[in-house]
């Protein structure tokens, strides 16, 4: 090789080095013929990668991640508990990836893809994963200080039981479909009384079973056995309710349970749910909606994860519904009953309507999704401080839009039946108790208010 040619190369090489790059902007980039651009790649071999086709074809440098390699396939666990290919995701040089799927063109991206980044840990749970994989993987102990790389490494190899259903890498592949081969760790329905106990002594140890499903109340993941059916569960704890705020949080999570049955009651997909009391607290068990039988999972990903790839807005529920809507990526159905949950939730003192309570499932068109069944519907604003149960002021707000107000007279029957439950809940304390006579009588008051009148939409 002539040295000329070693420096072009180095050039060329220089460019790659900061992000992928098409042909034709290598050729304004260096001042070379297409001709001589095509030599320099081909001189190069397998130095340069090529992604995408056509006129769409970019080059750019692959990027180890720490011994790890660049490239990372990706996989999807069925219904039935089989693995079936998505694509690869390849890390390049800028801090890009590159993601080619089985079916479709590839997408470059300066991120971690939406659908990897939803499955980042988080919470009470994702700590605890962080503590349990970052020595063996020399990843940082505490969550808060993993970037993109870090959350790669511990996907592709320890990610074999994280919520939806995306596995990362062959390392978590093998490590799933021995798991899935093992005998299951299952709690007969009749001793959970005495098995949740111990799994809670495991989780406030660090070491919570099962999936990094994400929230910061504390939690672990289960396999309940009843009537020869296996359902996954998640399962809150409050503290002990000994103390002020074990039982406010014991409170909280009956009035979790009332809220999603009563949901269910109007019509919208929320999750079973069960309370159970054993050990001095409150337990709520939850079956998941992202597992099927023993192996079988389904997919699923956070309103936060999409409306923060495809909008970036992250403003609230009834937004977002209008917005999905318009852009036809949720039915008027979804949408309306999004805009629903976020206008009753605000009437039964939910001020913690984030986007990571809301969860999206993926359906057979690209960009359009299904509302999962409702969770975390609670009243949070009554959630203690520390140990402290401090007074609130319950003033429900609920955006004003159109859809919100047309939505509001029946989200106040439910928010009424709602506070007039918890009120005649003697599992509750007579202080909460109270708390919701006195709210329910906050929410009726808003029965007399102007309301909105629509006209009658035409049948078809």
């Amino acid at each position: 090789m002539n040295l000329r040619q070693e420096q072009n190369e180095n050039r060329l090489l220089s460019h790659l080095e900061s992000r992928a790059i098409s042909s034709h902007g290598l050729q304004k980039a260096l001042g070379f013929s297409q001709p001589t651009v095509s030599r320099l790649i081909n001189s190069l071999g397998r130095r340069v990668l090529k992604l995408g086709h056509g006129r769409a074809t970019l080059y750019a440098l692959a990027r180890d991640i720490r011994g790890y390699g660049y490239e990372f396939p990706v996989y999807q666990v069925t219904e039935n508990g089989d693995v079936v290919p998505m694509g690869n995701l390849l890390t390049l040089q800028g801090s890009e990836y590159w993601w080619a799927p089985v079916e479709g063109r590839g997408e470059l991206f300066d991120h971690l893809p939406w659908f990897i980044q939803d499955m980042r840990p988080d919470g009470f749970m994702g700590r605890a994963f962080a503590h349990r994989v970052s020595e063996h993987l020399r990843l940082p102990g505490r969550l808060q200080y993993w970037n993109d790389d870090h959350v790669l490494i511990a996907l592709s190899s320890s990610g074999e039981d994280l919520m939806g259903n995306i596995i990362v890498g062959n390392e978590s592949l093998g490590r799933y479909l021995e798991m899935a081969r093992q005998p299951f760790e299952t709690i007969n329905v009749n001793e959970r009384l005495t098995e949740y106990p111990r799994f809670v002594k495991s989780a406030l140890e660090g070491n919570p079973a099962g999936s990094s499903a994400a929230g910061e109340q504390p939690k672990f993941a289960a396999l309940v056995e009843e009537n020869s059916e296996l359902r996954h569960v998640l399962v809150k704890f409050s503290p002990m309710v000994t103390t002020p705020g074990g039982r406010r949080w014991a409170d909280l999570l009956i009035c979790e349970h009332i809220a999603l049955n009563l949901i269910q009651g109007r019509g919208i997909d929320s999750a079973n749910s069960r309370v159970l009391e054993a050990g001095g607290r409150y337990l709520l068990e939850v079956t998941r909606f992202d597992r099927q039988g023993r192996s079988g999972r389904l997919p699923m990903l956070s309103l936060f994860t999409i409306d923060s790839e495809f909008f970036g807005r992250l403003d609230d529920w009834i937004s977002a519904a209008s917005r999905f809507e318009n852009n036809g990526m949720l039915s008027r159905e979804d949408a309306d009953n999004l805009r629903w949950l976020s206008v009753f939730g605000s009437l039964i003192a939910n001020n913690d309507q984030h986007f990571g309570n809301i969860s999206l499932i993926t359906t057979d068109e690209k960009k359009r999704f299904s509302l999962a069944p409702a969770y975390d519907m609670l009243p949070m604003l009554y959630r203690p401080q520390e140990d402290e149960v401090p007074a609130r002021t319950f003033e429900p707000k609920f955006g004003t839009v159109s859809q919100a107000l047309a939505l509001l007279p029946d989200a106040i029957n439910w928010a009424v039946r709602f506070w007039d439950t918890a009120a005649g809940d003697h599992r509750i304390t007579e202080d909460f108790r109270e708390i919701c006579r006195g709210n329910s009588k906050v929410v009726k008051s808003l029965m007399g208010g102007p309301q909105l009148l629509l006209p009658k939409t035409p049948a078809p």
